[in-house]
């Protein structure tokens, strides 16, 4: 037990801190071989069992406290390109002499810690960590946050357990028997993630061991704060104190800047040319965008996939996508009862006969001897010098088939459609396949293994094989979060080149997306309605209120509205509110709290500020 520094035997021998001190003594012990204590991390063979662990659990109250509004300090992270590099803790400890700012830096790549503590002007080193110095809790509170969080270090179950805690701390802990299961359970989870990072793959908490083992972890001098080398791009909760927010940096290039540039200049139809996004040429292209368009160009990867929530731009990156590389864009939605054959194709009643087509000049079989070029430009319209015997052979009755084919599609009740997906993977072209994840069938997206892999085909219902094209780009969307969401087959999984997870936009990314498609309302005000939006769905996830939805949509509808009716709140009330909570009493809540504590002054004194 303990190789990692802040999980070393002494950790477990200090007291357990109140309530569950009591509990443990009632108990008569500190460990559970409860299976609904233990996490999924748990590997153990043998004895399996979970302890509770002091410097975890005051780590775990720490992060609850802030969360709930309880105590001084703020969480935070940076971010660079949209993805999270460094999380960020403040914690104000006051005792009789002073009050001191305890400042904590974590970076999930390298697993590196930094940390300060500023008294009065003055900054100094973190304590030493042992079993005689400080327990470092803080450094739990910050991985506690990390774990809770969409990004590089987020664990499911680590989040629904400890947002359980969370709220149990908030009513003071009515139940000790669910507030014992979440803490066997949060500490289970962080003491299997740190101590077997090596094994657990992505699962593990990256840990610099190392830098720390002597207990010391690195200072950072205040002249590193001064010239701004730690500034938090996301505050998520609380204030801080000492560390000064900054503004994110990421690709700050436009579609107009980089279309040239990523431009793949195919020789389009009139029609394709039409199918081709116009997005305006001022939109800043997400990181995603970039990476993904930099693969098409310089690998073979033509297969992506984007999850995230609703409004954070999925489908507006696939049109980019499809805009920068200069492809016609399709779009194929998917629904609960969508099977393999929605995928491909389609039969619709025949509401009228088709005139057919005239007859094709075929060759003879002697024009096939002497000239197979020739003969096979007779049914194809193309002059191909170098085909054999054959190949034109093969080409010109596979013509023959698809004309008479295509001419008895008249004489049926039915027609075969093909699906979208078909039309984009015959020619160069950007397809997104939409909400694959609300498909009710199990191993219905495995039908299109076939066209997902390089250079593979599909088979229709009408016997034809068409081959995807090589230059063709597939992108799944969805959002994998909501209900009625499924899980995706393993084999569609592992065909998928590159993945995005989405991250919901910041309050500050609202505002610069809302002024692209709104005017007329001031940008102070638009601030403070996307503020209050980011607040709604923390205070959504602190509740447990699930069902509804709350993003940029729901923001930009609420923009909308206000500058119709004149008036925020009542605009808020059917907008963001009507969308975040399917009960009507969570819905009144929110209100109350989170729209009329910060609007009402506003609207008695007129309404909004006009731009």
């Amino acid at each position: 037990m303990g190789k990692t520094k802040i999980l070393e035997n002494w950790t477990f021998t200090r007291p357990i801190p109140a309530p569950f001190d009591k509990e443990v003594a009632k108990r008569g012990k500190k460990d559970t071989t409860e299976d609904s204590c233990l996490s999924v991390h748990n590997k153990m063979t043998r004895g399996k069992r979970a302890t509770l662990n002091s410097v975890t659990l005051r780590g775990l109250l720490l992060a609850a406290d802030i969360i709930n509004g309880e105590s001084q300090g703020a969480l935070g992270v940076e971010t660079e390109k949209g993805k999270i590099c460094r999380y960020y803790a403040e914690m104000v400890v006051s005792s009789q002499v002073a009050q001191e700012i305890r400042i904590l830096f974590y970076d999930p790549e390298k697993g590196s810690w930094r940390a300060s503590v500023k008294k009065g002007r003055a900054m100094s080193v973190y304590p030493r960590i042992g079993e005689n110095g400080a327990s470092g809790k803080e450094m739990f509170l910050l991985l506690a946050y990390a774990s809770m969080i969409q990004g590089p270090v987020y664990d499911q179950e680590f989040e629904g357990s400890f947002q359980t805690f969370v709220q149990e701390k908030a009513k003071g802990f009515p139940d000790m028997d669910l507030a014992m299961r979440c803490a066997f359970l949060c500490c289970d989870n962080l003491y299997r993630r740190l101590e077997n990072r090596d094994t657990l793959g992505k699962a593990g908490l990256p840990f610099h061991n190392d830098e720390i083992a002597s207990g010391n972890v690195p200072m950072v001098p205040m002249s590193r704060f001064t010239k701004g080398a730690y500034k938090p791009t996301r505050k998520d909760y609380g204030t801080f104190q000492v560390l000064k927010m900054r503004e994110e940096t990421g690709s700050l290039e436009t579609i107009g800047e980089l279309k040239s540039r990523y431009n793949r200049n195919f020789p389009l139809t009139e029609g394709e040319k039409g199918l081709v996004p116009a997005l305006p040429d001022n939109y800043q292209v997400p990181a995603e965008v970039s990476e993904i368009v930099e693969a098409v160009l310089h690998t073979p990867m033509r297969v992506f996939m984007s999850a995230g929530e609703s409004g954070t731009g999925k489908t507006t990156n696939a049109k980019m996508v499809a805009q920068l590389l200069g492809m016609p864009y399709y779009f194929f939605t998917c629904g609960e009862g969508t099977d393999e054959t929605d995928l491909v194709s389609s039969m619709i009643p025949n509401i009228g006969r088709k005139e057919a087509r005239p007859d094709m000049d075929l060759p003879t079989f002697e024009d096939m001897m002497m000239d197979p070029a020739s003969a096979l430009e007779r049914v194809s319209g193309s002059y191909e010098e170098e085909v054999d015997q054959e190949e034109a052979f093969k080409r010109i009755l596979s013509a023959i088939y698809q004309t008479g084919f295509q001419n008895g599609q008249g004489e049926k009740d039915y027609v075969m459609v093909k699906s979208t997906i078909v039309t984009a993977c015959r020619r160069p072209s950007v397809i997104e396949i939409q909400e694959p994840s609300v498909i009710t069938k199990p191993g219905t997206l495995v039908k299109l293994n076939g066209l997902l892999d390089d250079g593979a085909a599909i088979t229709l219902t009408s016997g034809e094989v068409v081959r995807r094209n090589a230059e063709t780009v597939i992108l799944l969307t969805t959002n994998m979060g909501y209900k009625g969401c499924r899980g995706f087959n393993e084999s569609v999984l592992s065909r998928m080149r590159m993945i995005h997870y989405c991250e919901p936009l910041t309050a500050k990314g609202m505002v610069e997306r809302v002024q692209k498609r709104v005017t007329g309302m001031e940008r102070e005000t638009l601030e403070k309605m996307a503020e209050t939006v980011c607040e709604i769905q923390k205070y959504c996830r602190t509740e447990m209120i699930t069902g509804g939805v709350c993003g940029y949509r729901e923001f930009e509808d609420w923009v909308w509205a206000s500058l119709v009716q004149k008036d925020i709140c009542a605009a808020a009330k059917r907008t963001v509110v009507a969308k975040a909570a399917p009960e009507a009493e969570e819905r009144e809540e929110i209100y109350k709290t989170q729209i009329l504590t910060k609007f009402e002054v506003e609207n008695r004194n007129g309404g909004m500020k006009a731009a």
